[in-house]
């Protein structure tokens, strides 16, 4: 139901209480005291509230039940995933880059056209524990879930917590909206081909505790493995996209993103066995503090719809299982040395670019920009999670907050790997300086489509000037303030044909001069420059790119002198 990454009513009453203790018999832990909470109120970002839940001529028990349902939907982080931009919760459509094609969430709403209006508890329970759907594969073989939903963790609920999910998802308005269809490479489109994968790596079947496990340590165990799912991020896996026996939790690289989920084992030195409980639970309940730094990249949308929705005991709990029950994970980095001249190169672009806001001292400004010196984020393990901040910019860490500009516009592949490998050895951090030129480039190149930054809200759309594209092209970046193309510059040009290429620049320099009467004529050529370069970049159907553009700049030349000067405020 999630990707593995995003999401008080006053307190219970006394018949719900007693009702959600019937519903939850059998199940194989208390998953406490506090189970339900009122529904979210909208968090910052790209979602709305989860929906309220109708619960009109429900006896106390479905009631109750329905409530459950709302809680763990929300602790298991649903919506966000099943919900594309701009459309309404559980109709999905969201879509999800793997290196096997792209997948789309489904509609999990209780449509009967659409959704799951029509499926049976067995089925809903057989979808959630076995990660088999409804319907047939090749005839003969089930419908098997991609395991991107993540089956491999849900199959840890309780069943009694299954059905209140659905009880929950049957009593919300249901939302009439087809499925988008899975564009999947082949052979990896035919569902039957799970089969493999599934007798190798996947095992149905309750979450295992340890008898010597506090009732608050059943409960966090419960919350991480099942509910939260964090290992479906945070463990490293095989040439198969298996989890790795023995390392879950180790911390692994964001598939299709250039992010990095960290360590979370109870290792005091590289995981978070070492934080305070007020510190891990303020990170993942209140969105981080200045000491240990804040969520963000999908780690900040888990928190904002999810974990900062439930009650703070629940992650007092979570945090007491990471800490003391998780194996610790030892992950040491790889000693990385560069010239002293390197570093020096960072400290100078981190103090033009990057002090104004995060300071010198790199301690950031209270609420408003995150400390990095001492931010473990920063410094353990690769480099990925700095590079993409520095690359593609953060939306803010508050609401009405300002949001980290993306300097992948700005800075090149080199000076983006020297801020990185300053910050993750300044100030005490104990990081290395293995960030290179390739490694952004490499992300620039895997950064989301346009359509997944957006939906995601984790990760600024990155600029065409950018682009992988862009930069093997050797496109002019954005140097100068005056020189700075807006998506509206661009439009102008986007698609733009041998036919009609005078006619765009003739409309592209009046735009300019009316916003910019001042530019001088090498100003204006290198806006020109600025703005088409992307483009001819990332278009499929030009072959010889530089001789385009070489042709475009001559053409565009005479047009920008045979223009007429544009009147002051006209």
């Amino acid at each position: 139901m999630a990707k593995s990454s995003r999401f008080g009513m006053s307190a219970w009453i006394a018949a719900a209480t007693v009702a959600v203790v019937a519903v939850t018999v059998g199940a194989s832990a208390a998953y406490g005291t506090d189970a339900y909470v009122p529904t979210p109120a909208p968090a910052p970002g790209s979602y709305a509230a989860m929906p309220k839940p109708d619960t009109t001529g429900m006896n106390a028990r479905q009631i109750a039940q329905v409530q459950r349902g709302e809680y763990l939907t929300t602790a298991a982080d649903c919506m966000p995933c099943h919900m594309a931009p701009g459309a309404k919760p559980f109709a999905g459509g969201l879509s999800f880059e793997t290196p096997f094609g792209v997948l789309y969430s489904p509609n999990i709403s209780s449509s009967k056209s659409d959704g799951i209006g029509n499926w049976t508890d067995k089925q809903f329970w057989n979808a959630l524990h076995n990660g088999i759907a409804p319907g047939s594969s090749l005839a003969v073989f089930p419908h098997y879930l991609y395991p991107a939903m993540p089956y491999t963790s849900y199959t840890k609920l309780s069943k009694p917590d299954v059905l209140a999910i659905k009880a929950y998802l049957e009593a919300i308005p249901a939302v009439n909206t087809p499925n988008v269809k899975n564009d999947m490479k082949f052979p990896f489109n035919i569902r039957a081909m799970q089969l493999g994968w599934r007798i190798m790596f996947f095992r149905a079947g309750p979450l295992h505790m340890k008898k010597t496990w506090s009732p608050a340590v059943r409960n966090g165990a419960y919350i991480a493995e099942a509910l939260g799912h964090c290992s479906e991020c945070h463990s490293p896996r095989n040439l198969l996209f298996a989890i790795k026996s023995g390392q879950t939790l180790a911390g692994a690289p964001i598939l299709g993103e250039p992010w990095y989920a960290p360590n979370i084992s109870a290792s005091k030195q590289y995981g978070v066995g070492d934080w305070s409980q007020s510190e891990l639970v303020s990170f993942l309940h209140d969105g981080g503090n200045m000491q240990k730094g804040s969520a963000y990249g999908p780690m900040k949308a888990v928190v904002d719809y999810s974990l900062s929705q439930i009650p703070k005991s629940d992650i007092r709990d979570l945090v007491t299982y990471l800490q003391t029950a998780t194996p610790p994970r030892e992950t040491p980095m790889k000693k990385v040395t560069v010239p002293a001249s390197e570093l020096a190169a960072g400290k100078t672009l981190y103090v033009q670019n990057c002090a104004a806001c995060h300071q010198a001292d790199g301690k950031g400004v209270t609420d408003v920009f995150p400390n990095l010196a001492g931010n473990q984020s920063v410094w353990d393990g690769p480099a990925n999670n700095t590079i993409g901040i520095v690359l593609g910019g953060m939306i803010p860490w508050h609401a009405n907050g300002p949001a980290m500009p993306a300097f992948g516009a700005i800075l090149d592949d080199h000076q983006i790997a020297q801020i990185a490998n300053y910050v993750r050895t300044a100030w005490g951090n104990p990081g290395m300086p293995d960030a290179t030129a390739a490694q952004v480039y490499g992300f620039r190149k895997s950064a989301p489509p346009h359509k997944v930054a957006v939906a995601d809200g984790d990760y600024l759309d990155p600029s065409p000037i950018a682009s992988a594209q862009a930069r093997k092209l050797e496109c002019p970046l954005r140097t100068d303030p005056l020189i700075d193309p807006t998506a509206a510059d661009m439009k102008i040009m986007q698609g733009a044909t041998a036919k009609d290429l005078g006619t765009r620049t003739d409309k592209l320099i009046a735009a300019v001069k009316k916003s910019n009467p001042h530019l001088s004529g090498a100003q204006m050529k290198q806006f020109l420059l600025t703005t088409y370069c992307p483009i001819v970049a990332t278009d499929p159907s030009i072959s010889d790119k530089k001789t385009a553009l070489k042709q475009f700049m001559a053409q565009s030349q005479v047009q920008a002198m045979a223009a007429p000067p544009t009147k002051s405020g006209g």
